[in-house]
């Protein structure tokens, strides 16, 4: 698992955290279950914005936090 995409929801410079949702299946109820996961990813040219939906890539521990870098961005948000 060395990719993981999801969407940015807060920034700071050339830090953003970015919500992962996954989602397990019950047969028996026929439903999904949804799980929430906040990742700090580095942002070497302080690119993403708000709301940007982005794939990130695994890394060397690059601090005490950052284990992940932001390798594209796959959709912008507009900003009206």
């Amino acid at each position: 698992m060395n990719n993981i995409f999801g969407r940015v929801i807060k920034k700071n410079y050339k830090k953003i955290v970015v919500v992962v949702k996954k989602f397990i299946f019950l047969p028996i109820y026929k439903k999904r279950i949804f799980f929430y996961s906040k990742i700090i990813a580095y942002d070497i040219y302080n690119e993403a914005n708000l709301g940007d939906y982005v794939m990130l890539q695994k890394s060397r521990p690059l601090s005490k936090t950052f284990f992940w870098v932001l390798s594209k961005i796959l959709e912008k948000v507009r900003l009206i």
